[in-house]
């Protein structure tokens, strides 16, 4: 009865992995990119959509990501510096954080001069704990001023790539039908050992 009820665990773990109805499969690769112009502020989203995806999801699919890259064009007024024998000097310094997690990406400029500088910044996202919030496909994005000032973040572009996690509940139920097996048997010839015993009559080998 128990190897049934095992085995009718591991049928429907195999049934929900396969009914999930997914545009892809664990394990299966994909890209993403998504494009946003937050505009005057230090603290934006990435709201990233299926067809953000290559090939585009289904929307339920777990996802791990492996890597990815917010490639920023952003206007900064430069802090000033007092250096002692030397000219004065301007610095800027940008820490950039995803859902309050260290991306891995600080941004540094130097100069003489005062002016307003609008660049491009290719941040490459390192951080386990911050490629692992993109995976909700929300990605809250914040740059941290050290020196100097962001006036605007003109455009932000989160892209990388991953790979399609195993779905939870159905590897949980597969695992724990096949985990299973093994004690089923164990406790089956059991039975029969005990029954054998009960008919053996006293003195009997």
């Amino acid at each position: 009865m128990r190897k049934k009820a095992l085995m009718m665990i591991l049928v429907a773990g195999f049934f929900v992995f396969a009914t999930n109805a997914f545009a892809l499969n664990p394990g299966d690769p994909f890209t993403f990119s998504n494009t946003v112009s937050p505009g005057a502020t230090t603290s934006w989203t990435h709201n990233l959509l299926n067809t953000d995806f290559a090939p585009n999801l289904s929307g339920s699919e777990p996802l791990i990501i492996t890597s990815a890259t917010d490639s920023l064009n952003f206007t900064f007024t430069p802090a000033s510096i007092s250096i002692p024998e030397l000219p004065p000097s301007y610095v800027e310094i940008q820490v950039l954080t995803l859902d309050g997690y260290y991306t891995g990406s600080t941004y540094t400029y130097g100069s003489l001069s005062f002016s307003q500088v609008t660049t491009d910044w290719p941040a490459p996202i390192t951080g386990l704990d911050a490629l692992n919030s993109i995976a909700d496909k929300a990605a809250g994005m914040k740059l941290h001023a050290v020196y100097g000032t962001v006036n605007s973040v003109n455009s932000s572009m989160l892209s990388g790539s991953g790979v399609v996690a195993p779905e939870p509940i159905s590897m949980l139920l597969v695992g724990a039908g096949m985990a299973g097996l093994p004690l089923a048997g164990r406790f089956r010839r059991f039975k029969r050992f005990v029954r054998k015993m009960c008919r053996l009559k006293p003195g009997q080998p």
